[in-house]
């Protein structure tokens, strides 16, 4: 009916016309909000925190904005991290957006470039 990932919009308008006590609420999909288009793809790849953390995890879906991940363990990412793929070229810096026990939403970031002292 719903994909796991698809976020439900509650429809109480359609509820006025019934009988119960308490409204039931009529679940519609809501419409995508990505900026770009996702591809499926199934990639091996490491996540790499800032204190020197790595997590072997699975690229689900790309796109030119950023990437859902599976992660082989259960934890939480911190708020930056690096992402590498050598099958797909993939090496960037990304944003954890969402997170649940083993998936991740990232959204690729260019960080500043550091001034020399």
């Amino acid at each position: 009916m719903f994909s796991p990932r698809q976020k439900v919009k509650v429809d109480l308008d359609r509820t006025e016309g019934s009988t119960a006590k308490v409204p039931i609420p009529i679940l519609r999909p809501q419409t995508e909000k990505r900026k770009g288009e996702r591809k499926g793809v199934w990639c091996v790849c490491s996540i790499y925190s800032e204190d020197g953390a790595t997590w072997e995890g699975i690229i689900l879906d790309v796109s030119k904005t950023g990437a859902r991940i599976r992660r082989r363990t259960r934890g939480t990412l911190p708020r930056i991290v690096k992402i590498k793929a050598s099958r797909i070229g993939l090496h960037r810096f990304a944003r954890v957006v969402w997170q649940t026990a083993f998936d991740a939403g990232l959204e690729f970031i260019a960080l500043p470039k550091k001034k020399p002292r």
